[in-house]
């Protein structure tokens, strides 16, 4: 099967609920998209002012998830 990558090139609340990663932004807390951890391969985080949670960051870890944070420059890390 293959595996998601995702994206952020601006800012999101990222979050964990259920086994299901939860995307809002600040300006619309009420509109959230879920995604399955377990259909997710890759996690890439350009945006400085992206917010991820620990337990969502132990999840991602724990289902072999790559997570690519991005510098000031937008170059990864």
């Amino acid at each position: 099967m293959l595996k998601r990558t995702l994206f952020f090139s601006t800012p999101y609340c990222l979050s964990l609920r259920n086994g299901q990663m939860i995307i809002h932004t600040r300006e619309a807390p009420d509109q959230r998209k879920s995604i399955p951890i377990e259909d997710i391969g890759f996690v890439v985080l350009e945006d400085q002012q992206t917010s991820i949670t620990l337990p969502l960051l132990n999840a991602l870890s724990d289902n072999n998830v790559a997570v690519i944070l991005c510098g000031e420059n937008r170059m990864p890390c």
